[in-house]
C-alpha cells in the first residue's frame, strides 16, 4: 500500500556527527632540543615532542587522551575555539548517545557507516570498537545502559557523565586544553615539522612548531582547509542526515503522524542507474514541511551524493505495509468490507494497516481511490484494488 511523494529543491535540519580524526606526520623528523612555542603552551622538556590536536569535541578529546596514553612523554595541546565538548554536552537529547550496544562485530558496525567503511574496517575499530568504548568508560566509573534499539546512555541519562570522566581523564594525563584559539595555516617546516599559526580571541597570535598533528573539526570547513594547505586532496563534502521537503500542502495538517515501518524508495532526477541504498525500510514522522524519522535519515545519508547530483529533486514512494503483499492488502480491504458494510469508508481503517484515522481519511482524499463519506457496502471491488509500486 503506497504512496509517492514529489520532493522540493532543499533540505532542513541537518544533523551533524562527529568524522573520525586523521593525524599527520611528516617522514625524516629531525629532532632540536627546543621548540618555538610562544606563551600559552606549556613549557616542553629536552627533545619532548609536540601533538597539536585541532577541535575539542569528542574526537579530539580522546584522540589526546588515547595519545598520552601510549606516549606518556608527549607533550599534547587540544586547540578549540569554543568550550570543550559542546555538542557531547547537547547530544542524544542531553543524554549523550555514546556508542551502539547490538553491534559488538566491528566489521558490521562498520558496514553501518554510509562512507569510510573500509577505512573503520582498519586499525581504529580493531583498537576502539563499541566494547572498547563501553568498557572504557565503564572502567572509569561510567554506568552504562544500552536501551532496546542498540543505543548506548550513561545511567545517569547525563550527558556531563561523559563530559566529566573525558575532562577528568584529560587532566590526569596532562592534556592541555586551550579554548579560545583557532588554527589558521598550517605548512610543513624545513625542520620536518608542522608549523601552525594560530589565532586569537584577542586578536594576537601564536606560531607553533609541532612534531604532529590531528584534525578533528568534525564537520568545520577548517579541518578540511588546514588537510589541503598540507597537500591532501578533498572530496567536496555534500549534505547528509537531513530530513526531506515533500511538495503536498496537505501533509502539514498531519504533522506528528508517527509510522513504526515504512519502506521508502527514491527515484531521482538525473539518475541514470540504480543505487540499492535507494530504498530504506524504517520508522517515519511526518512534519509540518514534509517527513523525518529514522527511515528518512538514513535515505538521505546513504544516498546523499545521489541526491545532491540530482539537485535534490525526485520521486519519494512510501510503503506502508511493506510486511504484506498486494493480495494480502486486497484480502484485509475485501474483508474489511463485508464485516462492516453499513460503515462510513472514512471510519473503517483496518487495524492490520496501523494507521490513524486522519492519515487514513488523507490518503483516501489524496488518492482519490473511494469517496471517504460512502458506505463500505455500497464500494465496487475494484474500488478496493490498491496499487503498490
Amino acid at each position: 500500500m503506497s504512496l509517492s511523494f514529489a520532493l522540493e529543491p532543499g533540505f532542513l535540519h541537518q544533523v551533524r556527527g562527529f568524522p573520525v580524526p586523521f593525524t599527520f606526520k611528516l617522514k625524516s623528523r629531525s629532532r632540536r632540543s627546543s621548540f618555538p612555542i610562544f606563551a600559552h603552551f606549556p613549557n616542553p622538556k629536552c627533545n619532548q615532542e609536540l601533538l597539536v590536536v585541532v577541535g575539542g569535541g569528542a574526537a579530539g578529546i580522546y584522540g589526546a587522551i588515547w595519545a598520552k596514553t601510549v606516549a606518556p612523554n608527549l607533550n599534547v595541546v587540544v586547540i578549540e575555539k569554543a568550550h570543550p565538548l559542546s555538542k557531547v554536552k547537547v547530544s542524544g537529547g542531553g543524554r549523550c548517545n555514546v556508542t551502539n550496544g547490538h553491534c559488538p562485530e566491528n566489521k558490521v558496525m562498520a558496514e553501518h557507516y554510509p562512507r569510510g567503511n573500509k577505512e573503520l574496517k582498519g586499525s581504529f575499530f580493531s583498537m576502539h570498537s563499541p566494547l572498547d568504548t563501553m568498557s572504557w568508560f565503564t572502567d572509569r566509573g561510567v554506568k552504562l545502559k544500552t536501551e532496546s534499539d542498540g543505543r548506548v546512555f550513561p545511567v545517569s541519562n547525563s550527558s556531563s557523565s561523559i563530559i566529566d570522566c573525558l575532562m577528568t581523564e584529560a587532566r590526569k594525563k596532562g592534556v592541555s586544553i586551550q579554548t579560545g584559539k583557532t588554527v589558521t595555516t598550517a605548512s610543513s617546516s624545513a625542520a620536518r615539522k608542522f608549523s601552525l599559526k594560530i589565532d586569537m580571541r584577542t586578536s594576537s597570535t601564536d606560531l607553533v612548531e609541532a612534531d604532529y598533528l590531528l584534525i578533528a573539526t568534525g564537520s568545520s570547513k577548517q579541518g578540511y582547509s588546514l588537510a589541503g594547505q598540507l597537500g591532501h586532496s578533498i572530496i567536496d563534502p555534500v549534505p547528509s542526515l537531513f530530513t526531506f521537503k515533500v511538495r503536498d500542502n496537505n501533509l502539514a495538517e498531519l504533522s506528528g503522524v508517527t509510522f513504526s515501518k515504512v519502506k521508502a524508495k527514491l527515484k531521482l532526477e538525473n539518475s541514470g542507474r540504480t543505487v540499492p541504498q535507494l530504498t530504506q525500510i524504517g520508522p517515519m514522522l511526518v512534519t509540518h514541511w514534509g517527513l523525518s524519522g529514522p527511515v528518512i535519515l538514513r535515505l538521505s545519508a546513504w544516498s546523499a551524493r545521489e541526491l545532491y547530483s540530482s539537485s535534490y529533486k525526485g520521486i519519494l514512494t512510501l510503503d506502508f505495509a511493506p510486511d504484506l503483499h498486494k493480495g494480502e492488502v486486497n484480502a484485509i480491504l475485501l474483508k474489511q468490507k463485508k464485516k462492516f458494510a453499513k460503515q462510513k469508508v472514512v471510519n473503517s481503517s483496518p487495524p492490520e494497516f496501523n494507521l490513524v484515522k486522519r492519515f487514513w481519511k488523507y490518503m483516501l482524499k489524496r488518492e482519490k481511490m473511494v469517496v471517504p463519506l460512502s458506505l463500505l457496502g455500497q464500494l465496487e471491488t475494484t474500488s478496493l484494488q490498491l496499487q503498490r509500486v
